[in-house]
């Protein structure tokens, strides 16, 4: 087969090497731990409370205790 534009065909198999080269060592692709973790009630923090009521119980009162519970895992 006549080469296009000035460029030769190499075989498959000697082209397998140029299919994928990571720019990133292997090992820096390995999952890190999180360098700051936020409080599991930030949004209940953070955000005005809505004013709904579960039997006369404000509903920031009855998330708090289990959003905190989370962040015991």
């Amino acid at each position: 087969m006549e080469p296009v534009l000035g460029v030769e065909d190499a075989p498959f198999d000697e082209r397998l090497n140029d299919f994928y080269s990571p720019s990133v060592s292997l090992n820096r692709l390995r999952p890190r731990p999180d360098a700051a973790t936020a409080p599991a009630d930030l949004l209940l923090r953070a955000l005005e409370p809505p004013p709904v009521k579960v039997r006369h119980i404000p509903l920031v009162d009855l998330l708090r205790k289990p959003y905190r519970e989370l962040s015991d895992d």
